[in-house]
């Protein structure tokens, strides 16, 4: 299993590598860091040999090699990476492959972790680094860009993480939201992952918009307690009536991780009208994992 984590810079990317990391490594994941910025002006100008004995020279002109010693060294300081090689990161060792740049790490380090440096728009480029490789979930800080939400469920082919006004001190709840969808199972179990391994509590949420709870909405709460107990997750139940993303949101607050599986509307429905997964995004204030059926 493979996760991509996507950062910009350390001011901004700080609280997103460290728990996207944390998360990565309860799954005992192997993780891809990659910094995704534009081209320098120096670049542009062709002033920048792209051969690669020069790329030591990079650090000079382009922000992204600072940004990814910068990850490097963090992810090896919070304990992500434990190789104590002190002569792991070296520009010389960027390579040059298709419509990237990734460093070669000595020892154990390639075992663990990728970096990488793309040159682009955001979302463009996170659909590119997917195409090579099989990631399952992507990892990236939250935005105020409109239409980000729906650029991160539409165009990636994975599970995404947001992590959004996250407090790296506080112990997190994870709020489950399960209905009848079919990514729902494979939310659950991602859930009890991060759960048992971060010592996470789970409150089980299905909510339907009238009294009834139908035989979907019942059995997959059923069977996601059942897979919580199997676990040995601690873990509570509720059913609510009420409009289900604002319950989800007014529930979370800033104290939980909201896990849920994508909408299993077609991609037309959802640019039209939108879905749970993609509203809830948009308004969460909290760290959201929008876990994909596949």
């Amino acid at each position: 299993m493979k996760f991509l984590l996507a950062v910009s810079s350390q001011e901004y990317s700080g609280p997103t590598l460290r728990m996207g990391s944390r998360v990565a490594k309860s799954f005992g994941a192997q993780l891809a860091v990659v910094y995704v910025g534009p081209k320098p002006k120096e670049l542009y100008a062709g002033r920048v040999s792209l051969a690669r004995d020069t790329l030591a020279k990079w650090e000079i002109y382009h922000p992204g090699i600072d940004v990814l010693r910068w990850a490097f060294y963090d992810l090896k300081s919070s304990g992500f990476l434990e190789n104590l090689d002190e002569n792991g990161f070296n520009p010389l060792n960027m390579v040059e492959e298709k419509d990237r740049y990734r460093m070669v790490l000595p020892g154990s380090y390639g075992q663990d972790i990728d970096l990488i440096l793309r040159e682009g728009e955001i979302i463009d480029e996170l659909r590119r680094e997917c195409s090579e490789d099989e990631y399952t979930v992507s990892i990236i800080g939250g935005s105020k860009e409109r239409n980000m939400a729906h650029d991160l469920l539409q165009y990636l082919p994975t599970s995404v993480l947001v992590i959004k006004n996250v407090d790296l001190d506080r112990k997190y709840r994870i709020l489950l939201c399960v209905d009848d969808s079919s990514a729902t199972d494979r939310a659950v179990r991602f859930g009890a992952i991060i759960a048992k391994q971060m010592n996470f509590p789970v409150t089980v949420m299905t909510v339907s918009k009238t009294e009834e709870f139908g035989p979907g909405y019942s059995g997959a709460a059923e069977s996601a307690s059942s897979h919580l107990e199997s676990q040995q997750v601690d873990h509570e139940q509720k059913f609510i009536t009420g409009d289900p993303v604002k319950t989800f949101i007014e529930t979370a607050g800033e104290t939980h991780l909201i896990v849920m599986g994508a909408s299993s509307r077609s991609a037309l429905v959802k640019f039209f009208l939108g879905s749970k997964p993609m509203k809830t995004l948009e308004k969460a204030n909290c760290p959201i994992l929008v876990v994909k059926d596949k």
